[in-house]
């Protein structure tokens, strides 16, 4: 789709292919992208608003499902330590809580990690779902399938096609990090072995320090590149109704084809990676008043227990910064990447 301006190739069409355009056409082609992107906000703001809405609250409720089910699991756990804290006070003794115990608790919310998880893809494929369909209905918004048919119409087959993406790429993606972490204390730690440590760094100093940091940058690297190369996974299943595999596929040949691809993807991801996080940094920041206030109010409605109080008044900012970071961010980051996917589909139209 064109706005009637510089923003994307059409003013070359027919002259040279995207490989041999100058930087500067790159930078005219993002400012096209962020122009079509704004109208496309513009243009639908209600819908998306009215679906942002309705995602976060959702988001919100499952979330305080989910935190809340955690602290009924984990209330004996917060019992055992104050009553450890009562004893140490008795007997006028220092009191830190026992190691098993915060092993305990640190289990207990990586076992509600995956729901929160899920809450957060299914979240983004919702507002996914709706920016492609915004997207779709400019001019020139529609895409045909890889088999030459319309792009797939059915909400329901949309929102399955994005949440298989999101799931499926989350796990391929954040599979090399974790392989490396666990590679890193398997060997350096005695993490899985007692008392002794497979490499130990005053016996083999160069091998404990390849160890250490060697595994997790190589997960990292490989974690980077592969978020980079499918990112355009979730509007190809939105738009061209691809099965999570072949959305995959699609959003790797888009990138890497040619250099168009990669220098457009790092133009547009770049930028929608650093507002998010910089989003986040702001409202956490903003948003640290709640530590106290939960505080106060968990012990004044909840159990008297200082220690579940504290951590619900650690989280309490967290929650708040994560939903709303979401709701502004998620919509402008869908619809830009799915503006950039058919784009570079156009481009490859024209090529061919």
């Amino acid at each position: 789709m064109t706005n009637g301006t510089v923003d994307d190739d059409d003013g070359a069409r027919g002259t040279a292919t995207c490989a041999e355009r100058p930087i500067g056409e790159y930078e005219s082609a993002q400012r096209g992208i962020v122009r079509t992107t704004f109208t496309v906000l513009r243009r639908n703001r209600r819908h998306l608003l009215r679906q942002t809405a309705c995602v976060t609250g959702l988001a919100a409720l499952g979330g305080l499902l989910v935190t809340t089910v955690a602290f009924l699991v984990a209330w004996p756990v917060f019992a055992q330590i104050r009553s450890d804290a009562a004893v140490a006070r008795q007997m006028e003794d220092s009191f830190a809580p026992d190691g098993s115990l915060v092993d305990e608790l640190w289990l207990i919310a990586l076992a509600g990690l995956p729901l929160l998880i899920l809450l957060l893809h299914l979240g983004c494929a919702a507002l996914q779902t709706a920016s492609a369909r915004a997207a779709s209905a400019e001019p020139g918004g529609g895409l045909r399938t890889q088999s030459g048919g319309r792009s797939i119409a059915r909400p329901r087959a949309r929102f399955r096609a994005v949440l298989g993406v999101y799931l499926l790429r989350g796990v391929c993606v954040w599979a090399p990090l974790v392989a490396g972490v666990l590679v890193e204390q398997y060997f350096t730690t005695t993490m899985f072995r007692e008392h002794t440590v497979i490499v130990p760094k005053w016996q083999y100093p160069n091998g404990f320090a390849l160890l250490r940091y060697g595994p997790p940058l190589l997960g990292l690297v490989i974690t980077l590149v592969l978020r980079f190369s499918w990112a355009l996974a979730p509007a190809a299943a939105a738009l061209e109704g691809l099965p999570p595999f072949a959305a995959l596929r699609r959003s790797w040949s888009l990138v890497w084809a040619r250099a168009a691809g990669w220098l457009r993807t790092v133009a547009v991801t770049l930028p929608l990676g650093v507002l998010t996080v910089g989003m986040y940094v702001l409202l956490h920041l903003a948003a640290r008043p709640l530590r106290s206030r939960t505080v106060s109010l968990f012990l004044e409605w909840g159990p008297d227990n200082t220690y579940g109080a504290y951590v619900a008044g650690l989280l309490a900012p967290i929650a708040v910064a994560l939903l709303l970071t979401g709701a502004l961010t998620l919509p402008p980051a869908h619809t830009a990447l799915t503006v950039l996917h058919q784009r570079l589909v156009q481009l490859r139209e024209r090529a061919t």
